[in-house]
């Protein structure tokens, strides 16, 4: 009742329990207000980022844009999702990325309103986690010598390949999804696709032999001896 002015405004009304459920919203846009509705903070996220695509193309420039007259179509939403996942994945161990591009995907998940960000994290091909007790996974696992081109991939470009994240990068990217409500789910596969691990430390395979990390993409008979 203390809000002011009456014009003009985007008003935020929390729901009673259950009305929605965690991830629903009611958004309605009229001549005076803008009114958003929800039970818990995942449901108001989830509205605003349909209020910024309710507006024009411009609202997701990193400028500002000057002299602009921002307008929202009349509507009423309701929206609660079809699919509790809602997810997309990402592999970094064949193409390593950098904390800035995880960090960009992570808002374009969160603009599409997905909640899950797989992320394939190891691999034959580089293994991409600091463990500070066996720093040989990213001392040796995280390198590979060359990479394989060509649609048969049986040439190869002569170039170091590498990159790893920190534990520090990884407790930055997990806080930065967690602000907009996307639960990361690491991937660390096994028994196969082990390579750059074994590559490290070669007493995690069958073998016990001495690999190097491959730069050729396929099947790899080197496993984890679980």
């Amino acid at each position: 009742q203390f809000l002011v002015p009456k014009n003009n405004i985007i008003v935020f009304k929390e729901l009673p329990k259950n009305t929605l459920g965690k991830e629903g919203y009611r958004l309605q846009v009229t001549e005076d207000s803008i009114e958003i509705e929800a039970n818990e903070k995942n449901g108001f996220f989830y509205a605003i980022q349909t209020l910024l695509q309710l507006l024009t193309p411009e609202i997701y420039l990193s400028t500002t844009a000057i002299e602009r007259s921002w307008e929202v179509p009349a509507v009423f939403i309701e929206d609660t999702p079809r699919f509790a996942y809602r997810g997309m994945h990402l592999d970094v161990s064949r193409h390593f990325y950098p904390v800035s591009f995880v960090k960009k995907y992570i808002d374009l998940l969160a603009m599409q309103k997905m909640n899950y960000f797989h992320w394939h994290l190891t691999d034959d091909q580089g293994w991409r986690i600091e463990i500070k007790k066996y720093p040989r996974l990213t001392e040796i696992g995280s390198i590979r010598k060359e990479t394989g081109i060509g649609a048969s991939r049986t040439e190869f470009d002569g170039k170091p390949y590498g990159g790893f994240y920190t534990q520090e990068d990884l407790k930055e990217i997990v806080d930065y999804a967690a602000k907009r409500h996307i639960t990361i789910i690491p991937e660390v596969s096994m028994p196969g696709h082990a390579s750059a691990a074994i590559a490290s430390y070669p007493w995690l395979g069958t073998s016990g032999k001495q690999i190097k990390v491959p730069g050729k993409f396929g099947v790899h008979y080197e496993v984890f001896n679980v």
